[in-house]
């Protein structure tokens, strides 16, 4: 009897072992993608309401001088002021995942991203010609240059070796060639690297060797066309 009670409690704990086996198999382990990478949102969110506040603003205090402004310079048609630019996720992940890898290439770390506002040229040279005239920006990442942080570009030797390079060491040396023309003074026109070559293109050529821009442009902008309304107003 004392037998069978033994044999009856060692089945009754191997059955409830496995039970409590399978269980745990049905539970997957947590890995490192379970977890945040961030704590909380970052310091430079902002509200709604303030990002509201912020669109009239620019709206009362800019748009209607670009309009203005546009319109004067050719009165055929009527100008929409751009409101916002947009580019997909997928495109952002990619331009990120992209400038770490040229950077990491390089051997070196990216510090921030500038970005900067432009303008697209009247004459269309630049981009889409139907964004001619409109505002827009690009985006230059930055690292340090012996304490100074500066947007780059990457230069790639015939060995294929990999060196960041400041963006203004390109634009001082057009410039400085611009004010040697002529009479010794500065020429006014397009910089001698090309805005096109710099700023948009992914690859350009100099000097031997290949450089590689990490600049972002290209962003779907509205207007144009005018759509009528956006997230916080009229456009």
């Amino acid at each position: 009897m004392k037998t069978q009670q033994k044999n009856l409690r060692r089945i009754l704990f191997l059955s409830l072992l496995a039970s409590s086996l399978m269980a745990c198999e049905g539970i997957p382990d947590k890995t490192d993608d379970d977890v945040t990478d961030y704590d909380g949102p970052p310091k430079q969110i902002i509200t709604v309401q303030q990002a509201k506040t912020m669109y009239d603003s620019y709206t009362k205090r800019r748009v209607s001088i670009i309009k203005d402004f546009e319109e004067a310079e050719d009165s055929t048609q009527e100008f929409h002021p751009t409101r916002y630019g947009q580019y997909t996720y997928e495109t952002m992940k990619h331009y990120m995942d992209f400038i770490e890898d040229e950077a990491k290439l390089a051997k070196v770390e990216i510090k921030g991203l500038r970005f900067y506002f432009s303008n697209y040229p009247a004459d269309g040279s630049v981009g889409s010609a139907k964004y001619a005239r409109h505002n827009s920006f690009f985006l230059l990442p930055t690292t340090d240059f012996n304490g100074k942080e500066l947007g780059f570009f990457i230069r790639v030797d015939d060995n294929g070796d990999r060196t960041a390079v400041p963006v203004q060491d390109v634009v001082k040396r057009s410039n400085s060639k611009l004010r040697k023309k002529g009479n010794g003074t500065e020429q006014q026109g397009n910089p001698g690297f090309g805005s096109k070559m710099l700023l948009l293109n992914p690859v350009f050529q100099g000097g031997g060797v290949e450089d590689i821009s990490l600049v972002l442009n290209d962003a779907s902008l509205i207007p144009p066309p005018s759509t009528g309304k956006d997230d916080f107003g009229n456009n």
